[in-house]
């Protein structure tokens, strides 16, 4: 984590992050102390502004992280030449793999651009406003809870890390034990309820806003099992949004630019800051790498007459990025489809028997007709439903059959593949990372690595 540490740091002063790191790769010679960058409340919002940036990281959502988690669920398959690629898809990673490693690394990054705003923000010694405080630090404390979910989701527990301003060596210096998945959860959750009280109303779906707020509290309630508080947080956002008349239309043709009356929140991504999700899905002769592509299980997931197959080329690509060259493709975060569908499955949970009204509202938008959903078959329904509305989009097919609890049938019935039930489905601690803090150790390795 030591390189990336340095990175933010500097890159919060020239607010200049881009998300081409995986083809240049710049290490800054000089670290500027974190207490001199956020002197102000200009420069707290241009500090925010810098960990904006941090969730365009290639590994967070620039592309990466969907290709990995695809590849290592049944959603993706490998067509390229990268081994670290080829072992996410076996489900069988090397304990210092590439991918996982940078993973890790660039979900910190954003960990500790999110640290040194908080604790900048929210020292008397600055003396910002009480408002600027709350919309500042809500946002920072909301995006650091997003990262630490995604995080618990692949790896189980993981140290929980607050203080921004530590020597240039980092974990090496300052030694931080790995916590309990409980403990993750529970900080997440004090993050998550912190941006439900301070974020103000108004932001528009490129910040974290409130409603992102509640979604990523619905879905940590729903991993903890506390469905009927679930439910309660879910419906303030029932009906506030509505669907695109369109499925295709979410992503268009000239670049995905999110929807305006979908988006909950989403990653923006332009010329100058652009992602890879096209560039990695595309044949070489559309201007892609044709690394990863849709695999057969997702493409025989569809229904006759479900228009949201039309993104699938071919050539199996996942045609929802359009943009290899630029890679300005916003990337969804939480759109509407997905809370109707938390709703669905908790409604179904209880037999409330509006629970199909609300998955029937995604599918006749695919033009497909009704299911009638309840609490014998919401596994199922939901975990189709789910596959074929959001293949293609960050970590939900993965993060969704290790909710349900089918993870384990999904990866064993896989072709080619290492199914070892102990791993739990989740990805090793980098080895490096081992090395490097003191506080882990080889005992503290995830089961069966």
């Amino acid at each position: 984590m030591k390189k990336y540490s340095k990175i933010f740091l500097l890159g919060l002063t020239a607010i200049l992050f881009s998300c081409a790191d995986e083809f240049v790769d710049t290490t800054p010679t000089d670290n500027i102390p974190g207490e001199n960058i956020i002197i102000d409340e200009a420069s707290a919002e241009s500090a925010l502004n810098g960990l904006y940036s941090g969730l365009q990281l290639s590994r967070v959502y620039g592309g990466y992280d969907t290709f990995y988690t695809g590849l290592y669920a049944d959603e993706m398959s490998h067509t390229g030449s990268f081994p670290s690629f080829a072992e996410l898809g076996g489900n069988d990673p090397a304990l210092n793999n590439v991918e996982i490693v940078n993973y890790w690394n660039q979900h910190y990054s954003a960990i500790y651009r999110a640290n040194l705003i908080i604790n900048t923000v929210e020292s008397a010694e600055l003396g910002l406003n009480e408002d600027a405080v709350l919309r500042i630090a809500g946002q920072a404390k909301g995006i650091r809870a997003l990262v630490y979910y995604k995080l618990v989701k692949v790896f189980g527990g993981v140290p929980l890390i607050f203080d921004a301003f530590t020597s240039p060596d980092d974990i090496d210096q300052n030694p931080t034990p790995r916590s309990s998945v409980s403990e993750v959860y529970s900080q997440i959750l004090t993050d998550v309820n912190s941006a439900i009280s301070d974020v103000p109303e108004g932001l528009d779906y490129y910040r974290f806003n409130h409603n992102a707020a509640l979604m990523l509290l619905a879905k940590v309630q729903m991993e903890l099992g506390n469905y009927t508080d679930a439910e309660a947080t879910l419906e303030p956002i029932i009906g506030e949004y509505s669907l695109e008349n369109s499925y295709q239309s979410l992503f268009g043709t000239n670049g995905l630019t999110a929807s305006s009356q979908e988006t909950i929140f989403a990653v923006d991504f332009s010329d100058t800051d652009g992602g890879n999700h096209a560039f990695f899905n595309l044949i070489s002769a559309k201007g892609g790498r044709g690394e990863v592509a849709a695999s057969a299980a997702l493409i025989n997931e569809f229904e006759d007459g479900d228009e949201r197959s039309i993104l699938i080329t071919a050539q199996n690509e996942i045609g929802k990025y359009t943009q290899p060259g630029t890679g300005n493709d916003d990337a969804y975060v939480f759109r509407y489809a997905d809370a109707l569908l938390m709703y669905a499955e908790l409604l179904a949970r209880r037999d409330d028997p509006d629970a199909s009204d609300y998955i029937n509202e995604v599918r006749d938008r695919a033009n497909l007709g009704g299911v009638t959903l309840n609490s014998s078959n919401f596994v199922e329904l939901i975990a189709h439903e789910r596959f074929v509305e959001f293949f293609g989009e960050s970590s939900d097919r993965l993060f969704t059959i290790t909710r349900l609890g089918i993870a384990d049938e999904v990866i064993e019935n896989k072709p080619n593949n290492v199914f070892i039930a102990e791993r739990n489905n989740l990805w090793p601690i980098p080895q490096q990372e081992i090395e490097r803090n003191s506080a882990i150790t080889v005992d503290d390795q995830n089961p069966g690595y």
